[in-house]
């Protein structure tokens, strides 16, 4: 029996000590079929008319990331494609493209503006995730980064990318000079209750990091003041990508449109403006 317990005792110690296998991100895949409306190979973007895709999003136009700019280099506004998109926890990609027919181009999106450097940041009244007012030129005096999402949203790279980045530029922004906010384009739906709820994966320190809704006038005021652009689509939202960084006196010193910018980028403009 002794040496039973001692043969045990060793393989037990030896499975413990083995390497831990890497876990695969889960990701689903799901058929898209959809009319080209731009391409941009060098930014490896594709702006898709897609169809309902079935069990994941609502027939909308938006853009997907695709793996090589080769992918996409020789399709045309009109081409219409088939494909496959796959989505992780982190990340959505648009495979397995073909062309399969030619239609009318779709009129493609008018383009959103961006604010000029030097620009005010309108005024609003917002309610943070507690339910607590929090009105904007309250935070006047401090280094501001405001970007805008939805908890909603279906693809990893648009608003919880958003989110994931300032969960990354936080912890380089300590002090009591910097303030993120997360504002919903969703206030109908996003309650402060709910935001609460959605915020906690993020992991915010309260004092640093809002998630913030408000009346429709007020959220609009900011959105179209940024140069979003917002289309519905049942429950959800089809919308550009804007973030602003705003300088203590309250003016607009930088805005990051698309989601390609890196935290690093924006704790470095934070943090000049806050010397």
């Amino acid at each position: 029996m002794p040496r039973l317990l001692s043969i045990l005792v060793s393989l037990l110690l030896a499975a413990c000590s083995r390497p831990t296998a890497k876990v695969a991100p889960v990701s689903q895949t799901y058929p898209v079929r959809g009319t080209v409306v731009s391409v941009a190979p060098e930014s490896k973007l594709l702006r898709l008319a897609h169809e309902d895709i079935p069990g994941f999003m609502e027939a909308m136009t938006m853009e997907f990331d695709v793996t090589t700019s080769a992918e996409i280099a020789a399709l045309l506004p009109g081409d219409i494609i088939t494909g496959k998109l796959e989505v992780t926890e982190t990340h959505s990609t648009l495979l397995a493209i073909q062309k399969v027919g030619h239609t009318a181009p779709p009129n493609p999106p008018a383009q959103a503006g961006v604010p000029a450097p030097g620009s005010l940041l309108p005024d609003a009244t917002l309610l943070d995730d507690t339910g607590k007012l929090l009105r904007i030129s309250d935070l006047r005096g401090k280094t501001l980064a405001l970007t805008f999402i939805y908890t909603r949203c279906p693809l990893p790279d648009f608003c919880p990318r958003m989110n994931s980045h300032f969960a990354t530029a936080a912890h380089d922004l300590p002090g009591d000079d910097f303030r993120l906010l997360s504002l919903t384009i969703d206030p109908a739906n996003d309650t402060p209750q709910i935001l609460a709820d959605y915020a906690k994966q993020f992991q915010p320190r309260p004092a640093q990091w809002f998630f913030l809704t408000g009346e429709l006038p007020e959220v609009t005021r900011l959105a179209t003041f940024a140069g979003l652009q917002i289309r519905k689509a049942d429950a959800q939202l089809d919308h550009n990508l804007r973030t602003l960084i705003i300088a203590p006196d309250g003016t607009v010193a930088k805005t990051l449109s698309g989601n390609q910018w890196q935290p690093a980028e924006l704790v470095a403009e934070m943090k000049r403006l806050a010397r």
